[in-house]
């Protein structure tokens, strides 16, 4: 199941496109330690591209609605990490 699961979310990763490079951000590669846990819980670490990325927000945004689209998704954590407003977009993000 988590590994079907897995798949479903990288497919709807691929859907989220960073306007800045008009890739997604699969291939970017800024999601790290991309993880499910039980009851559909996932986690994962966002590494913007940039510092002062300054579409971060949107693109993190972007990114945790697409895994909460997901059949099987039950919440998303997302910890950001060399950003230079790690702690403000982590809040925001809590919101969503």
């Amino acid at each position: 199941m988590n590994q079907q699961l897995m798949e479903h979310i990288f497919q709807a990763l691929t859907q989220v496109i960073d306007p800045s490079t008009g890739l997604d951000v699969v291939r970017m590669r800024v999601i790290e330690d991309l993880r499910i846990e039980d009851g559909g819980r996932v986690k994962l670490v966002l590494h913007p591209s940039s510092p002062v990325c300054p579409l971060a927000y949107k693109v993190a945004a972007d990114i945790k609605l697409a895994i909460k689209g997901v059949p099987g998704v039950k919440d998303v954590e997302v910890k950001v990490k060399e950003f230079k407003d790690a702690d403000r977009l982590e809040a925001m993000l809590k919101e969503i």
